[in-house]
C-alpha cells in the first residue's frame, strides 16, 4: 500500500506561533524542507513497536488503537526503516531488549551492471541503538558487533548518512534521486534527532548528500542513519493534526504519553 496523507495547515500554523525553544522545528536545507523532532531524553522515551503478528504491515493508526488498549497515545511516531516485502525489518531490530530480526552484514551482489544497488546494501550502513542507561549511539554494523552491545533498542538501516562527521562516500551533492526522507541522528551531547521531510510539499524532496548535510551541518550530528524514503511519515501530537491512514510499515519509532 502506498499512499501520501497531506500533514493539516495545523502545521504550517504552528511554526508561525509556537515559541523558538520547542521539541519540533521546522528547518530548511538545501532547498529542502524538514520536520525536525529533538528527544528529551528526561522526559521521554523512545521505543520501537513491530505489528502484533510477524509479516503483518503495521500502521500508525493501527498502533495508536493498541496503545490506547494500554491507557497511552502516541505523542510522536516515525517509520523506523528499511523492510523486506514480507514487512519484516532487513537489519537488526532490537524492541524491549528483544532482538526481532539479526544483523544483517549481506553484502548485495550485482547480476546486471544496470541494477542499483539498494541503499541498505550501500555500504557502510549502520545500527541507530539505545542503551538500557538511556545513552544513545550510531555505529557502522560491522563496528557494532565489536561492541558487544545489548540494546534495549536497535535499528539497522542504510547507508550510514555521517560517520564521525564524514559523509558516506557514495553520496553525491548534484544527485538528482530527490526523494522524501526521514532519519535519525546523534549529536556531540548525545541527543537523539529525528528528521522527516515535509510531506506536505514538493520542497521536502532532497538527494541523499543533501539529507547527509542537514544532519552534520544544522543539526550538529557528527553520527547519522538514514531510515527510509518515499514512504517516510512522521506523526507530532497537536503539530500535524489527526492520525490519519499511513503507508504500510515494519517498525515504527515512537514516544507515548498517558492517555486522557
Amino acid at each position: 500500500m502506498f499512499c501520501r496523507p497531506a500533514f493539516p495547515l495545523l502545521l504550517s500554523a504552528f511554526w508561525l506561533l509556537t515559541p523558538a525553544k520547542t521539541e519540533a522545528e521546522l528547518i530548511e536545507h538545501a532547498g529542502a524542507s524538514f520536520v525536525v523532532y529533538r528527544v528529551d531524553s528526561k522526559s521521554e522515551k523512545v521505543e520501537l513497536h513491530l505489528a502484533e503478528k510477524p509479516g503483518e504491515p503495521n500502521t500508525f493508526p493501527k498502533l495508536e488503537a493498541r496503545l490506547q488498549q494500554q491507557g497511552r497515545r502516541l505523542k510522536f511516531a516515525m517509520n523506523s526503516g528499511i523492510f523486506e516485502g514480507t514487512f519484516l525489518p532487513t537489519g537488526l531490530h532490537v524492541a524491549g531488549g528483544k532482538v526481532i530480526t539479526p544483523l544483517n552484514l549481506d553484502e548485495f551482489e550485482k547480476t546486471s551492471d544496470s541494477l542499483v544497488t539498494p541503499n541498505f546494501f550501500l555500504k557502510p550502513n549502520g545500527v541507530f541503538f539505545i542503551r538500557r542507561d538511556g545513552s544513545s549511539a550510531i555505529i557502522e554494523s560491522h563496528r557494532y558487533t565489536a561492541l558487544n552491545e545489548s540494546p534495549l533498542l536497535a535499528t539497522q538501516s542504510g547507508p550510514l548518512l555521517v560517520e564521525e562527521g564524514r559523509i558516506h562516500p557514495a553520496l553525491s551533492r548534484d544527485s538528482p534521486n530527490v526523494r522524501f526522507r526521514n532519519g535519525v541522528g546523534v549529536t556531540t551531547d548525545g541527543e537523539i534527532i529525528f528528521a522527516c521531510s515535509l510531506i506536505e510539499s514538493e520542497t521536502g524532496r532532497c538527494n541523499l548528500y543533501r539529507f547527509a548535510e542537514l544532519f552534520r551541518e544544522k543539526l550538529d550530528c557528527p553520527n547519522a542513519l538514514y531510515l527510509d524514503g518515499e514512504i517516510s511519515y512522521v506523526f507530532i501530537r497537536d503539530l500535524t493534526g489527526p492520525i490519519v491512514e499511513t503507508n504500510f510499515f515494519a517498525g515504527i519509532l515512537a514516544i507515548t504519553e498517558p492517555a486522557p
